[in-house]
């Protein structure tokens, strides 16, 4: 078994890049968000810090980065298909990807409209949700005003 290899190189690029950005992002404010919780652990040492971000090493850093790092590995298995030997993993991630390349065949199917029916669309949905809202004002005003009649409100 070959360790590391990218599990069908060159299908779903697309849709495999548009995920792993967004898991990045999650994975990033989840390791942000850790060491925001973390923050008040001791220093690793004494006086240990980060030089060019002057940051002190705590025991909270260094949780969120293991933290990201491990993200960052799942990512690559689920999105890249990286083979790590362990089968229910390297299973998992091959379904992940097969996912992707299919939604990514499936989304290449679709008739996309053209931009005059793209904006024919848009001004139908825009005036007919000003329209549900303006009949949704008066039914509104008209209950409020015969419910202050009867003494409601």
């Amino acid at each position: 078994m070959v360790f590391f290899t990218v599990y069908k190189k060159g299908q779903g690029i697309y849709s495999r890049v548009a995920v792993g950005i967004a898991l990045g992002i999650l994975a990033l404010f989840a390791s942000v968000s850790l060491y925001n919780v973390l923050i008040g652990l001791p220093n690793v040492a004494e006086s240990a810090n980060i030089p060019l971000v002057d940051i002190d090493l705590n025991w909270g850093l260094i949780g969120a980065f293991l933290l990201f790092v491990l993200f960052g590995f799942l990512i690559g298995i689920f999105i890249i298909g990286l083979e790590t030997g362990l089968r229910p993993l390297d299973y998992s991630g091959k379904r992940a990807i097969e996912f992707l390349i299919e939604t990514q065949g499936e989304l290449q199917k679709v008739s996309w409209p053209t931009r005059v029916e793209l904006v024919g669309s848009t001004a139908v949905v825009i005036i007919s949700v000003i329209m549900i809202g303006v009949f949704i004002l008066g039914v509104d005003w008209f209950v409020s005003i015969i419910m202050e009649y009867i003494g409601v409100l």
